[in-house]
């Protein structure tokens, strides 16, 4: 009769090296793109702010006479009624707190004319998005 011999079965340390390696070649990928897409949501955030102060400061103005507010604050867009025209104020994605009138990443400008006004919130990498 034959003895069988038992073969040990399992990896090379070559073959364990090769899988990590592979991992984080993999990984080298994906977390400069991960990081990417947080900064593209938190300029999403931004945008999406600004767009609500938008629509508080045209409603201001259409209850005004057309007259636009003289500073973008919580206070001053407020009706007779005392209902906001902005019903939560938008947060700074970027510090977590309430938007400010600021150049800070995550923060607006809001600069009024007679007849007409500008509001730019500031995105990451000092880019800008203005609306009208």
């Amino acid at each position: 009769m034959k003895s069988r011999r038992s073969r040990q079965q399992g990896f090379t340390l070559i073959e364990l090296l090769i899988v990590i390696v592979v991992i984080a070649i993999l990984m080298a990928i994906a977390i400069p793109s991960y990081l990417s897409q947080r900064n593209k949501a938190k300029d999403a955030a931004v945008k999406e702010g600004v767009h609500s102060l938008q629509v508080g400061v045209q409603s201001y103005a259409l209850d005004h006479g057309d007259t636009y507010p003289a500073s973008l604050t919580p206070a001053m867009l407020v009706d007779q009624a005392g209902k906001t025209y902005v019903d939560q104020w938008p947060k700074n994605p970027y510090t977590r707190t309430s938007m400010a009138s600021s150049s800070a990443p995550g923060d607006y400008t809001y600069t009024p004319t007679s007849n007409s006004y500008s509001l730019q919130g500031h995105l990451a990498n000092g880019l800008q998005f203005t609306v009208p």
